[in-house]
């Protein structure tokens, strides 16, 4: 049954000022001016409480019943204190920032130029804070989730953004008869959990700036988990029950600075691994991106130990083919044993090439240095043979650095 607000403000003054400081805050967003003398105290809204549970609703919903259509047809225990609803119709009156009435924006319309006045927006809850005062945290909602015994659980806050269009959906009966929801093949509508904005109108956010963060997630206490973890449903059983993992873990679009920007930037002293890639098996390669000469590659120490790349044989080349390029280090290049205690090539910046060991072609061993006079001479067909072993170790060494690359950042 609908119940006074102040007589509901009232009884819950026994359980804090914090309490009622929240309550008092959702009534303010909810109501912009009270009604007079015999209105009701919201007006267009209902208050009704379930048990020890308030409700304020505006429209016809499931929620204003005491029902809860997210957990339909599931046995999970719920509770409650405050809870929200409303209703977006069509027929809904929209205003401008001035307050004047307004239509809504037809889409059609719509552009990337004119989508900033362009798109029809609307918040169920909205809670500003305007800080005028310089050294202040100013935090216009904080969700505080305290797990005080052994295996209790908490979340600081829980986002849900969903779509539905089922046959025997609670929600459905709460909505208008004529209403055309367009349900079929063919329905579909944009779901994003969590928007976060940054309105930056002061210096860009780089050292030594302030800085502007879009998250900024703080661990306290003891060493934590995951800063980020992303799972989906059914993620602890089988591959045939998994339902909706996502298409990309992490998507830019257009939004890094092509100057000095930077996509993952790692800045700690000291870690185990890089990229930790150890468990998935890629099956379109652990690691693709695009490069086209010097400084597309990847670099080691900022390419002073020299680069892998790809690309033109030369810039402006006539032959259009790509090709792999290593270039080496400002001392050069070279392979060592797996101990790296020996090593089996090297290779300078003077075009110096050594080569420590046998070298065995086509299975046949090359003994090519022979005694005379107290020198080493090397025959014609002896020094051809070898030198084309050397360009097919040169190739296969590439392949074994470009390798050696994709393991030490994780691939496999």
């Amino acid at each position: 049954m609908p119940i006074d607000i102040a007589h509901k403000i009232k009884s819950v003054r026994h359980l804090g000022g914090r309490v009622l400081l929240f309550v008092s805050c959702i009534v303010v967003l909810a109501v912009p001016t009270m009604g007079s003398a015999g209105d009701s105290p919201l007006p267009g809204r209902t208050v009704r409480s379930f048990g020890d549970e308030t409700v304020i609703s505006r429209g016809r919903s499931p929620r204003a019943d005491g029902l809860i259509y997210q957990y339909q047809n599931l046995q999970t225990p719920l509770r409650g204190n405050l809870s929200i609803s409303d209703v977006l119709l069509p027929t809904d009156v929209w205003r401008l920032w001035n307050g004047r009435p307004t239509h809504r924006f037809d889409l059609t319309k719509q552009t990337p130029e004119n989508y900033h006045g362009s798109h029809n927006h609307y918040q169920g809850v909205l809670s500003e804070v305007i800080n005028a005062t310089s050294g202040a945290n100013g935090v216009p909602f904080w969700g505080d989730g305290n797990a005080v015994v052994n295996g209790a659980n908490v979340w600081g806050g829980f986002f849900s953004a969903r779509s539905s269009c089922a046959k025997g959906e609670l929600v459905a009966g709460y909505l208008p008869k004529n209403l055309e929801r367009g349900c079929g093949p063919d329905f579909d509508a944009q779901l994003t959990g969590i928007e976060v904005d940054v309105l930056n109108a002061g210096k860009p956010g780089v050292y030594p700036n302030k800085a502007k963060h879009g998250v900024q997630i703080v661990g306290f206490g003891n060493p934590n988990g995951q800063a980020i973890s992303v799972i989906s449903e059914y993620f602890d059983r089988e591959p045939p029950f998994r339902r909706g993992q996502f298409e990309s873990i992490l998507y830019a679009q257009n939004s890094i600075q092509p100057k000095y920007g930077r996509f993952i930037v790692m800045d700690f002293e000291e870690a185990q691994i890089g990229l930790d890639m150890r468990k998935p098996l890629f099956s379109g390669g652990a690691i693709d991106f695009r490069s086209e000469g010097i400084g597309t590659g990847i670099l080691l120490d900022s390419g002073q130990s020299g680069e892998v790349y790809g690309g033109l044989r030369w810039p402006g080349f006539a032959d259009k083919k790509k090709w792999l390029s290593l270039r080496l280090g400002t001392g050069g290049y070279r392979i060592v044993s797996n101990d790296n205690r020996r090593e089996l090539l090297a290779i300078d910046n003077n075009s110096g090439i050594y080569l420590t060991g046998n070298v065995y072609l086509n299975g046949t061993k090359i003994s090519s240095m022979l005694p005379d006079g107290g020198n080493i001479v090397i025959s014609k067909r002896q020094l051809a043979t070898a030198v084309i072993a050397v360009l097919i170790l040169m190739a296969l060494m590439n392949l074994i650095m470009l390798r050696f690359l994709v393991n030490r950042s994780g691939g496999k």
